[in-house]
């Protein structure tokens, strides 16, 4: 019996089964299990040989048809890269997207290091936005709210596995939170309508929590709850910060903002032109 393997023979076969079922980045993906089960970069894995052992390969097949399965990437290996860090992102929490990182480079824009704020982020899952600008800003004092356990346990263990002090993780529901005000507020908040969950990727609607994706409504609950209590959420002078998505949605959220006359709002585009988040205050 073999007791060692070749990566390669391995590896093609796999690219092979992938591509033949139309798994999407799957080489991508391929490469970022490769990397986490052996700890072999890209470039190594395609330059140099390697053997693996059986008790390797069995690990390596179990994460392959995961992935045949269409599973996130994000949650096989257990992590998701998101700004500056990697972030724990086990199954059952929502896995951080490239694109909301535009929020923390919006606040960037605004605040200098050393400002001392009271910061509040909603909705947090992994804690990826609340933690990545408390590990940007020492001074701030951040507090990250989620309705998920699983959620806040894994927020909790990034913030402890990144070695950041200034944050507070807790399990609230925004809805039922009352008499806090904060100088910053930042959401990614769940947009998807109910209705349209069915017509997600299946990668996406079968693997992220529902509660990450969907207001279980029309996908404007959070919205319309932030911009109509902004007053009683927003310290004076304070800013509020929130993902919006490319959706047909969208229209009624700009709609909402534009037509609130105690408001001003600012929005920012992603890299593909779409507007992705608004920055709102008080006038």
């Amino acid at each position: 019996m073999q007791s060692s393997y070749s990566l390669v023979n391995f590896f093609n076969k796999q690219l092979k089964y992938l591509k033949n079922n139309s798994i999407g980045e799957y080489k991508q993906k391929s490469e970022m299990i490769i990397d986490a089960v052996l700890g072999i970069k890209k470039a190594d894995l395609y330059t140099n040989s390697f053997s693996i052992s059986k008790e390797q390969l069995k690990e390596l097949e179990k994460s392959f048809l995961l992935l045949s399965k269409d599973t996130p990437v994000q949650h096989i290996i257990g992590k998701t890269d998101f700004y500056n860090d990697k972030f724990l992102t086990p199954p059952g929490v929502f896995i951080p997207r490239p694109e909301t990182e535009l929020i923390i480079d919006c606040v960037k824009k605004d605040f200098e290091q050393n400002s001392e704020k009271k910061l509040l982020d909603i909705g947090c899952g992994s804690g990826c936005i609340g933690i990545t600008i408390a590990s940007l800003y020492n001074n701030f004092d951040v507090t990250a709210i989620d309705i998920s356990d699983k959620a806040i346990k894994t927020a909790n263990n990034n913030a402890t596995q990144l070695k950041i002090s200034n944050i507070k993780i807790l399990k609230q529901d925004i809805f039922e939170m009352r008499n806090k005000k904060f100088d910053i507020i930042v959401s990614n908040p769940p947009y998807v309508g109910i209705n349209q969950v069915k017509e997600l990727d299946k990668s996406v609607k079968n693997h992220d929590p529902l509660k990450a994706l969907s207001d279980q409504e029309d996908g404007l609950k959070f919205y319309k709850y932030f911009i109509n209590n902004i007053s009683g959420l927003l310290a004076i002078d304070g800013f509020m910060y929130f993902e919006i998505p490319n959706s047909e949605i969208t229209h009624q959220i700009i709609d909402m903002i534009n037509n609130n006359t105690n408001i001003e709002g600012i929005f920012f585009k992603d890299l593909e032109g779409n507007k992705r988040v608004v920055k709102l205050y008080l006038k």
